[in-house]
């Protein structure tokens, strides 16, 4: 019976013949695997009787495709020229992907946006008023490269405004930073920022559980604006600048389902976050009933029918408004805590029709409800919580400086008639 040649042995005697770089050392370790590699095959033809390397034993040997090849090429990569498994094409693109994505990520890690310590305000109005009203902590002011603030192009209120921003931060010893004007978008979300970014600190707020009671110092026409849960940021900014336009005492909050003060809402109210007396409550049903046993007139906006015109209800006493979220308005709690109801009536006409198809269904609706109360739905839901802010701060506060204001012996209509007339003119 001839003797089984393995075809291991054979592949290795050739990779070493083609080298020609084996020493007399690395000469008894060939000996030993290809040894062991004819053992192995041996033991295999013992049991199986016969193997395929008999075939292959006058001829060529046929190119060995096992993966465990690659380890003893491995093994003899410093001696014997053979490519190693690293090298094989579908080894070179995993590696050209790898590498890709490797320079990708460090791409990532270095980029040039700037990373906000605080949180950050942007805007020409928002970062003055925020500058003016040291409420924050400063941590650096980014202005956008390339920004030439001589030319034309720009409003002349923002180059005076920009002008007054970068003199508040060199008094202060503010760092002023260039930047591109797409990282400042990533920075803002791509929102409005008009080259200017500033990095501050988040805007703390003052606990209150009530109104201190009333005094002859509080005056006539005290007013503070308790808002329940009003979650979207930029109505909370449209009500905070009408509140401050009007001259109303402060912001009540909730602590919970309330949107947070960012540089959003800064932006919306048009930097009056900034200047607003701001305080939060854990419980609002509770500071409404305190603030009312202190002498407080509690006035709730809602859509009931129980609520009284806003025009039969006489602005003056010290009055805390209370607001709710635009799509559930007040909770039942925060609504029953009111010592007043009260609603803004509109125009809506009252044969408001769905289109002229006589439906059972909607005539059946039609006579469940009253025209006054289908009038009143439709009047408060086409109002924004912040336009009907703006229409009850104007109705409860608004008229009292009309009285109040006189330069010389003029009165304020008068003067609003000249101004009209010249703008006319």
């Amino acid at each position: 019976m001839k003797s089984a040649r393995s075809s291991w042995k054979v592949s290795a005697e050739n990779f070493v013949e083609k080298s020609g770089r084996l020493t007399e050392g690395s000469e008894g370790g060939r000996n030993r695997m290809v040894d062991k590699a004819e053992d192995r095959q041996s033991g295999y033809v013992d049991r199986y009787g016969s193997s395929e390397e008999d075939k292959e034993e006058e001829g060529e040997v046929e190119a060995n495709d096992d993966p465990r090849w690659d380890k003893i090429k491995d093994r003899f990569r410093g001696m014997v020229d053979v490519k190693a498994a690293s090298e094989k094409p579908e080894f070179q693109r995993w590696n050209k992907q790898e590498n890709w994505g490797r320079k990708t990520w460090k791409e990532a890690t270095e980029s040039t946006v700037p990373k906000m310590a605080g949180e950050g305000i942007y805007g020409v109005g928002p970062v003055l008023a925020a500058l003016s009203a040291h409420r924050r902590e400063f941590y650096a002011l980014y202005l956008q490269e390339g920004l030439d603030l001589s030319n034309n192009n720009r409003k002349k209120k923002d180059k005076k405004g920009f002008e007054k921003v970068l003199r508040m931060a060199e008094k202060i010893g503010l760092s002023i930073r260039e930047a591109s004007k797409h990282d400042l978008n990533m920075v803002v979300d791509n929102r409005p920022h008009q080259g200017l970014v500033l990095d501050a600190s988040p805007l703390e707020m003052v606990k209150i559980k009530e109104l201190d009671p009333i005094s002859k110092e509080e005056g006539k026409g005290s007013l503070w604006v308790a808002l329940d849960e009003v979650t979207d940021p930029q109505n909370l900014g449209a009500i905070i600048r009408s509140a401050y336009f009007f001259g109303a005492s402060g912001v009540v909050l909730c602590a919970k389902n309330s949107a947070p003060l960012t540089g959003v809402v800064s932006k919306a109210s048009a930097g009056a976050l900034e200047l607003m007396e701001l305080r939060y409550c854990k419980n609002m049903m509770q500071f409404l009933v305190t603030s009312a046993e202190n002498g407080w007139r509690v006035l709730g906006g809602s859509v009931s029918p129980k609520a009284v015109p806003l025009d039969e209800v006489l602005p003056g006493a010290p009055t805390v408004l209370v607001l709710g979220s635009e799509g559930t308005g007040l909770r039942p709690l925060v609504e029953r805590s009111c010592t007043q109801l009260l609603r803004i009536p509109g125009n809506v006409p009252l044969d408001f029709s769905t289109g002229g198809v006589n439906d059972t269904e909607t005539a059946e609706t039609n006579s469940s409800c009253s025209g006054e109360e289908f009038r009143s739905f439709l009047a408060v839901e086409s109002l924004n919580v912040s336009v009907a802010a703006g229409v009850l701060l104007h109705h409860l506060i608004g008229n009292n400086y009309k009285s109040e204001c006189h330069i010389g012996d003029k009165p304020t209509d008068a003067l609003e008639q000249d101004s009209m007339a010249d703008a006319l003119n």
